[in-house]
């Protein structure tokens, strides 16, 4: 039983840590991908943001997907490769690494945090202007930092 506990403690979660609130975590694994889902505060059109996890306190940020190019998005070449898919987006190539993302949630943008199946609404979750931290620890350190 020890043994199971041991091995399950060190597996990876990605947590979402909220400033005031409860915090969360689902499990992971390196090469896992999940995506923050959002609506752009000016223009109106979606946008979605999709990471890899390479392993505790390493994420990539391997690309970002948008409807449509104006105000604030992405479009100097140092920024990526950019590529047009076939339902008509747009696909820019990052490959940003992050220890951890930080980000003040809204209502305007309408977060969500999407991995496999599983869909969090973030302002359902914590509210308008929340700060969150976003990142991949082992199960025994978000147990430790949260619970005990």
């Amino acid at each position: 039983m020890l043994l199971f506990l041991g091995w399950y403690a060190t597996r990876l979660v990605v947590a979402v840590l909220p400033e005031q609130g409860k915090p969360f975590a689902f499990a992971t694994h390196p090469g896992d991908e999940w995506r923050i889902s959002l609506t752009h505060s000016v223009e109106k059109t979606a946008w979605d943001d999709y990471f890899l996890v390479q392993g505790a306190n390493s994420l990539l940020m391997t690309h970002t997907r948008f409807s449509s190019l104006g105000w604030g998005y992405p479009y100097a070449p140092s920024e990526g490769k950019l590529t047009r898919t076939d339902d008509g987006r747009f696909d820019l190539e990052m490959n940003r690494p992050y220890k951890e993302l930080a980000l003040r949630i809204s209502e305007q943008a309408m977060p969500h945090l999407i991995h496999g199946a599983e869909d969090y609404d973030l302002i359902k979750l914590y509210g308008q202007g929340t700060a969150l931290k976003i990142k991949v620890q082992s199960r025994y350190e978000y147990w430790w930092e949260n619970y005990l």
